[in-house]
């Protein structure tokens, strides 16, 4: 479930950047289909078989090209049901992830976002297991 558990977060952090939301899309699934089923938890196999189930066993070349295609036919409903899938499948395999004190690293980041956000000052007894800290 490592594997699992660090490409979600690789698509979180996709999701993350700034730009188009299908090109942020796009690498999102990239990482995804590198997750396998068995991998995850039953409880979230369902989000991962609803986001890419579509994808056969093909080339690297040819599933990029698929996701590409795919994404770029979506609507805005899709995209917006798309995004919400990562992050509940983010949010479920959190949950088996042991608790991790943030270190001076991630606390730095974690007060960087919150600045760029308009948040108040910074208070490290929030920050035991946000997903800012969590995502480096």
């Amino acid at each position: 479930m490592t594997d699992a558990w660090h490409e979600t977060q690789q698509a979180i952090r996709s999701l993350r950047k700034s730009g188009d939301i299908r090109a942020r899309l796009t690498e999102a699934y990239r990482a995804l289909v590198k997750i396998r089923g068995k991998d995850l938890p039953g409880e979230v196999r369902h989000e991962h078989e609803w986001l890419i189930g579509w994808i056969g066993v093909r080339s690297n070349e040819r599933i990029c090209a698929d996701i590409r295609d795919r994404i770029s036919a979506m609507t805005p409903a899709q995209l917006s049901e798309a995004v919400h899938r990562i992050v509940a499948l983010h949010d479920a395999l959190r949950a088996y992830q042991p608790a991790v004190a943030p270190t001076p690293q991630k606390q730095a980041a974690c007060r960087a976002q919150r600045a760029r956000e308009g948040q108040v000052e910074f208070d490290s007894s929030t920050c035991v297991d946000c997903t800012q800290c969590r995502l480096f």
